[in-house]
Formats: C-alpha cells, structure tokens, sequence
C-alpha cells in the first residue's frame, strides 16, 4: 500500500514498483483511506507519507502498531532528518516487522535497496515461527536430544582483515519447525529456570570446537546477569582447562541492562574471571542503562557499540558524532571496540577510517556452522600475510555403520602428516550433529552406509551444515546403482587400510578447491545467465551489459534476478564471493 495525498508521486512510486515486479500495489491518499483499507485488505508493506492532511503519517503508524505490529514499513518524507529518525524510532518501539526510510527525491535503485531489506527479512517465516508456543518439555528434550547447538559469527581487524574472533549465536534445531533463532526461545529458557544450561552447553560447545581447529581466534560468549548470581566462574574455567583453551581467549558479553543490575555476588564473579584472564565486553553499548561511572569502575576489556548507530552511518551525521564518541571513550579507557551490525561496505570503509579495531557484520561474514567457520578461517589466514600460521591439515569425519572397521581406518589416518584430527559417526544424526557443531573439512562416507537412502537425499540433509569436500569409500560388494551420477570423488578400498587412507587423501587433495554443493548451483545457470553473471562480478552496468548483448535493461534485471535466485545470494557482492570460491 502506498500512502500519499501527491497523486502524481502516488502513481510515480506505483509504477517504479512495477518495475521491480511488485504488482499488487494500492493507494491511499492519507490516513483515514489507509486505515480503511487495512481492514479490508492484508497488507504486507506499506509505503507512508509523514505530511498529509486529515491524519498525518506518524498518527497512521501509531494507529496501525496497535492492530497490525507484523506490518513492514517504508517511511517516505522530506521533513527534517531528526523528525524522520524519532519516527522509526516509534516504528521500532511499536513493534512493526521490518522498518525503513526513504527521503525525497528518491531514485529507483534507493527503493530497491529498501525492497531487498523487506524481502531479506523473509516476513511470513518471521510471523509463523512469532506466534510459535514451546513448553519446557520441549526445551529440556531439547538439551537431551543436542538440538541447542551454536552458529558462529567471524569478526575481523579493520586494519589488517585477519579474523580475530567468533561470537557464538545460539540456535535450537526443533523437530517440526526447523532452526529457531534466539528471540523464540530465550524467554521460555529464563521462565523455565534452564539459563545456566544453556549458558554451560553453549559455553562447552564453543570451546570444544576452537580448540579442535587449534585457531588463533578470541571467543565472545553472551552471558546474563541471571548466570552470574550462581557460582559461575569455576565451572565456566573448569570447561576451558577441559579443552586446552586458554581463558585469555574468552570474552564474556554482559549488555548495558545487566550492568545496571549487578549485584554483590555478580561482581564477584566478574573480578574472579577477570583475575584469571577471562575478558569482559559491554555488548549493544549506547542502548542500555549502564552509567559512565559504572563503566570505569567495572572490569571490562571490550566496548561493543550497537548496531542501530551503524545502520546508516554513512549518511546520517549524528550517528556518526556518536560513534566517534563511543570509540574516543573506549580508546581512552584502553579498551578494545568492536562494531557490530557492518552491512555495507561505506560503513565498513567509514569505520576502518576512524580507527575502529574490529568488524562484526553481514558486511563481513554471516553467522555460519562451525565446519564453514574453520574452512573461512583457513582461506582467511592464506591470504592475510599478517594472520599467525598454524597448523591447518584436515579435520576427517568418518561415516560407516561398522564401528570396527571405521576405528581401524581413523588410527591409519590420524597417523597421517597431513591430518589434524579425525572424528566418527555411525548414524545419520550423528553425521550432521558433528558436521554442525566441530570444523570438519572432509567427509569420508562408507558406501554401504548410502545403502539406506539416496544419494541425492543424503547431500540434502548435509547441505544445510556442510558444502566442503566429500569422499566415498566402496568396496566390490557395492551395488553398481549407488555410485550412479555420483558427484564426489569415489575411492576404491585397497588390499591394506594403509593403502585405502593413501587413496582417500589424495582424491582430497585433487579435488580440494571446488566445493560440491557451489558447483551444483552454478550448474542450474544457463549459458546467458553466466554470461550475465560474469559481467555483473567485472563491475558493469545494466546499461552497459544491455549494450553488449543486444538486449534491454529489463530483461537484465530479469537474468539478475534469476541468477541470485538460484545461486541463494542478494547482492553483487556475495556474487562475486561465491564465483571466487567456485
């Protein structure tokens, strides 16, 4: 819905979002016609004027968070830019689903730019999985089952782009309705009494992990003031000294709203972790409460400044004079700064220029399975000439149903030169536990275990926690059907195990750089649709690509469409990643 009283605007916006294939568009000429409307039509977005007559923009938004907070808007205006920020702020505090801005004049490519953040938000997914109701049944079955398991975010050096740390991001994989984020669970978790186990097992699982990988890599974990009026701090070193994982390598994330709340026996646990080396960061710092005289006295090592001062840092001026401020405090506290929430790369570049120590965003990597995590690590390290070398030798998954047989085969390999650790599983839901939660970057699967299942429904179920390499093990007793249209590198056993490890290391090593599951995506585009593709990633433009091909700009935008499409990416920079690791 586009609400707007300037019918030649109105029918302009109309028209420009037709061009970027939204059909289904209605007007409304001020606030009382849209609230009409509304009760008439759903509405997914809306497009809304803040100066109109009879009812004004901000009373329409105020009026719609009451009945619709899963709205998507987009906020027209020319007002003052201050007047426009304290009006998604209101957005933001009543709730609606996704919030944005445009001011007059626009461009088509602004408003794509809007549209592609509305679509990104995936609205129907984010409604359903809202309204989901859990019970602490479901959440402890949960804990007992390892369906809480973590994603990690990579963070990097402004200066040098090495990776520097992770922050874990807890998930919880449910039966039916798939991978739930946070904001689902968190609240149940508090009400159920469960938080110090879902802070131990995220804390443990994150720990296990780095340490598997050897990485040179800080770990930020979010802890709450609920996990700090235990006695936290020996369970939590207990778990390092368990890992081989050094507690100066651990970063404990309190947000301003739990420093306000600190208690006698939450101090003391900050001062015992902080005397054994374990870092402390004020996360989401300029949104809370915490006082400037707290921060001063309290141990912290790292000030994380949150991501609504950098969603429109390279335009919006006040934002900026924050950021300089939260950064001159942090320096002349000598403490580290991280900004988190980099989306774009004129934020990137505005903050590398004013000596900000680390990046944590969508800009730089998204949060990711622990198997991606290490294979980033690996590439990021080869390419940064200021990153420590290490040792980076394979992490081996075995996969076979014969326990026997496959513990043989690790004690061959793990002798291997080239070969770091290597792990087992038996089952499918063993496979994709430890495909999920440590850094594998080779699979190895016995060809009698695809004996249940197809080929194809096997790299289904990895594909959502493993893309890297894959080898298959058969023997003359497997059936000629299995090994059909097979896509991976197959290894014949040998006469000794000796023999069959030489075999599986060298048909890793030859197909090493070309991971299976970005082939197979890339194989979906058509010969034009590459062409496109290839043209997009040389930097030029719609106009310039129609030229060259004999083609108009609309069909050009109908080619980039497809081709992000199918290869699951939103911008021209994730194209040019992807064909990079392709």
């Amino acid at each position: 819905m586009i609400v707007e009283d300037d019918r030649i605007q109105a029918t302009s916006l109309k028209l420009k979002l037709r061009q970027l294939g939204m059909d289904e568009v209605i007007l409304a000429e001020n606030g009382f016609a849209a609230l009409e409307l509304c009760n008439k039509v759903d509405i997914d977005l809306m497009f809304c004027d803040i100066r109109m007559p009879h009812m004004d923009g901000i009373s329409l938004l105020s009026k719609l968070s009451e009945q619709y907070p899963k709205l998507g808007v987009i906020i027209l205006s020319a007002v003052d830019d201050a007047v426009l920020e304290l009006t998604r702020n209101m957005c933001s505090l009543a709730g609606f689903a996704y919030i944005d801005s445009l001011s007059k004049p626009y461009e088509v490519e602004d408003l794509q730019q809007v549209i592609d953040g509305f679509q990104k938000q995936s609205l129907p997914e984010t409604v359903y999985r809202s309204s989901l109701v859990l019970t602490c049944d479901e959440i402890e079955q949960a804990f007992l089952q390892d369906h809480i398991f973590n994603y990690y975010q990579p963070q990097f050096d402004f200066r040098t782009g090495a990776m520097v740390g992770v922050e874990a991001l807890v998930r919880y994989e449910h039966p039916t309705h798939g991978m739930l984020s946070p904001a689902v669970f968190l609240p149940l978790i508090e009400q159920c009494g469960l938080h110090d186990k879902l802070f131990l097992t995220v804390l443990e699982k994150a720990v296990s992990a780095l340490a598997s990988i050897a990485a040179d890599l800080q770990l930020s974990v979010n802890i709450s003031q609920s996990n700090l009026q235990q006695s936290i701090c020996d369970p939590i070193l207990a778990i390092c000294e368990k890992h081989g994982f050094a507690a100066s390598k651990l970063t404990l994330e309190l947000t301003e709203h739990e420093v306000y709340n600190g208690t006698t026996t939450s101090l003391e646990n900050l001062a015992r972790l902080r005397m054994y080396g374990v870092g402390l960061s004020i996360d989401d710092f300029g949104t809370g409460y915490a006082s400037l005289g707290q921060l001063a006295q309290l141990p912290f090592t790292e000030l994380k400044i949150d991501r609504s001062f950098v969603h429109d840092l390279a335009t919006n001026y006040k934002h900026q004079q924050l950021t300089n401020m939260c950064l001159l405090l942090a320096q002349s506290l000598g403490l580290h700064c991280v900004v988190e929430g980099v989306e774009t790369e004129e934020t990137w570049q505005y903050l590398r220029n004013i000596g900000v120590d680390t990046c944590q965003g969508y800009y730089a990597a998204k949060p990711m399975p622990m198997a991606q995590l290490s294979e980033l690590y690996t590439k990021n390290r080869r390419q940064c000439s200021d990153c420590q070398s290490t040792d980076d030798g394979w992490q081996i998954l075995l996969v076979d149903g014969q326990a026997l047989s496959a513990q043989a085969l690790q004690k061959i390999l793990q002798k291997e030169q080239k070969v770091s650790r290597v792990f087992m599983a038996q089952d499918i839901e063993q496979t994709l536990h430890k495909l999920r939660d440590l850094p594998i970057n080779l699979l190895v699967v016995d060809s009698k275990f695809l004996s249940t299942m197809s080929v194809d429904a096997f790299y289904e179920l990895l594909a959502p926690y493993y893309q890297g390499m894959i080898v298959t093990v058969q023997d003359g007793l497997t059936p000629d059907f299995l090994m059909e249209n097979h896509v991976t590198p197959v290894v014949n056993k040998a006469n000794t195990l000796a023999e069959t490890a030489s075999r599986i290391l060298e048909q890793a090593e030859q197909h090493r750089v070309r991971p299976m599951a970005q082939d197979n995506l890339l194989a979906q585009l058509s010969e034009r649709e590459m062409t496109v593709a290839k043209m997009l990633v040389e930097g030029l433009t719609n106009k310039q690509i129609s030229l060259q091909l004999d083609i108009n700009q609309k069909t050009v935008s109908t080619y980039k469409a497809r081709i992000m499409n199918k290869l699951g990416i939103k911008s021209a920079v994730e194209l040019v990643r992807f064909l990079e690791l392709s």
